[in-house]
């Protein structure tokens, strides 16, 4: 079982009654936590009518309690909340700021500023909104990287962290054109900053895992700086002060929320764990069994050896690495294969040197499968699978099947017959058999409501297929195609408009035990399936879930 705030913590605020809001941009949740007792006392998600919370990033809070908050991918745009219960409304045409990432407000909440963060090109921005008037004035334009990311407004001057550059600058917005100045440098990353009451500005530098107060009147702004806590490199994120400024730090890869005590303890409020389990892969080596599965921000390690430990074994910061954003991953040989459909690429990851071997451009790939020395990569936004080969450095894509309509997301098979789902047409394929290409696919089964992982059965005769839009397993006849149920509550992501799918789901058959990673729950599951098919037509089967602990892990054991 992962983290409580499930797709990593992000952007923080207090509201006017002391609790803290927390951000999930890939969670698709905005959490109202406790900070006494850590409890999460409610949660704003995508599944609430005329909320339109998909990806939130940052988010503030103004003097009349209405919040304001962030969607860099899927809204592109800015958000206002009518607190405490009323609808989300955008304040800009929806995707009209790609890429959306700080906001905050003047200290009369009639100005809000935002920015845009993350776009590795020379197009970012930063710009101003007259809430009273609703006219949008450009700050700042043509910026590397990132404009901003979480910013402060101190005395008609804004305060922006720039990771991409080390720094955090001062913007004078009294001057025309507007005065940049550095406020402090030096840093690997920095990822936000705030002011407390006292109007003491603190940095966190998520490359370098500090927190820091940042003293503004010093002269060399490159040892202006104190640091005030420490955590794991590229771990961390957000700040936010209480009313008693009392100092939380949010986690993109431990997906927590800690209290950074005056003594320079940590007090975990939200737990850490895994973020978010996107994708599964699996390797077997002399005995050592090992499952991965990662959030963009961080890959895990579970040690089916010992006691299914969790590790952190990666943590990335985004775009500027060491991962590439990743979103699904597979095995070949000793290394991964990390995908990523947000940056469209592929990485092949050295797990002994804990390093990338080689990133390569594909459009929207879930899935890798090693054949014959090459490796079969979906593309699912083209609809297609390709083949690529190291002999010529991964240059050529040759094309193995491609469909109009479809979505093609995992793989399964060996060097002789390779299966495929199409998530879109609901369809399960088999597109090589015996090392040659089937043109047209041999249809395996149909009808099936978004499918997603597949694996080969440990009794040879079945696939193993997640079928993410009723919430099961099931597996599939390689011949004849009749289905049979081998476990149903999986609480997986649900789909949305343009996005028909959560996000990656794989199922993972090592060693006799059949295992799934479950986007909604935040879960590794482990299952058991001891039916045997029969010729007859196979019949949907009870299931009984059994829940055990295991150093303080949480796995979900199905028996059939």
């Amino acid at each position: 079982q992962g983290a409580p705030l499930i797709g990593g913590s992000n952007g923080m605020y207090f509201d006017s009654e002391n609790y803290l809001h927390v951000a999930q941009v890939y969670g698709r949740t905005i959490s109202k936590i406790n900070v006494d007792s850590g409890e999460i006392i409610e949660k704003f998600s995508y599944s609430e009518p005329n909320n339109h919370v998909m990806f939130p990033d940052d988010l503030v809070f103004g003097p009349d309690g209405k919040m304001y908050y962030t969607d860099p991918a899927y809204y592109q745009t800015v958000f206002m909340r009518y607190a405490p219960d009323g609808p989300s409304v955008p304040l800009l045409p929806v995707g009209s700021v790609p890429y959306a990432n700080p906001v905050t407000l003047s200290e009369d909440g009639n100005r809000l500023f935002y920015a845009q963060c993350w776009n590795v090109q020379d197009d970012n921005s930063l710009f101003e909104l007259d809430l009273q008037t609703s006219e949008v004035k450009l700050i700042l334009k043509d910026i590397y990287g990132c404009a901003s990311n979480a910013m402060a407004y101190e005395d008609n001057a804004l305060f922006t962290p720039r990771p991409f550059e080390g720094r955090v600058v001062k913007i004078d917005l009294k001057s025309s054109p507007p005065q940049v100045t550095n406020v402090t440098t030096g840093m690997v990353a920095p990822n936000a900053v705030k002011f407390n009451s006292k109007h003491e500005l603190f940095v966190v530098d998520d490359g370098a895992g500090e927190v820091a107060l940042v003293n503004l009147t010093a002269d060399d702004t490159d040892v202006n700086r104190n640091v005030v806590a420490r955590f794991p490199p590229r771990s961390i994120d957000n700040l936010a002060f209480d009313q008693d400024d009392r100092l939380f730090i949010s986690s993109t890869a431990e997906a927590s929320v800690t209290e950074v005590l005056s003594d320079g303890q940590l007090r975990i409020i939200s737990s850490e764990g895994m973020s978010m389990a996107m994708g599964l892969a699996g390797i077997e080596v002399d005995g050592t069994r090992k499952l991965y599965t990662l959030h963009p921000g961080a890959l895990y390690e579970i040690d089916l050896n010992n006691d299914a430990k969790l590790s952190t074994i990666v943590r990335s910061a985004v775009s500027l690495g060491p991962m590439n954003e990743p979103t699904s991953i597979a095995v070949w040989g000793h290394d991964l294969i990390l995908m990523s459909f947000t940056s469209n690429s592929l990485m092949i990851w050295d797990l002994e040197l804990e390093s990338s071997k080689l990133l390569l451009d594909f459009a929207a790939p879930t899935d890798a499968h090693p054949f014959n020395g090459d490796l079969l990569v979906t593309e699912s936004s083209m609809g297609r699978i390709v083949r690529v080969s190291p002999t010529d450095s991964f240059r050529a894509h040759e094309v193995v099947v491609e469909a109009p309509g479809a979505a093609f997301l995992f793989m399964c098979g060996d060097d002789d017959d390779v299966y495929a789902s199409d998530g879109s047409r609901g369809l399960v394929l088999q597109i090589i058999s015996q090392q040659q290409v089937l043109d047209p696919p041999l249809e395996i089964a149909s009808g099936l409501s978004s499918p997603e992982g597949i694996a080969m059965h440990h009794n040879g005769k079945e696939l193993l297929v997640i079928e993410a839009g009723s919430d099961s397993l099931l597996a599939i006849d390689r011949t004849t195609g009749e289905k049979r149920l081998v476990a149903t509550d999986l609480l997986l992501m649900p789909g949305v408009p343009m996005l028909p799918f959560g996000y990656p789901n794989n199922v993972v058959s090592l060693d006799g035990a059949i295992y799934v990673n479950g986007d909604g729950a935040n879960v590794i599951y482990l299952i058991q399936d001891e039916e045997e098919p029969t010729s007859n037509t196979y019949q949907n089967v009870a299931i009984k879930w059994h829940i055990i602990y295991l150093w303080g892990f949480f796995i979900y054991r199905a028996l059939a």
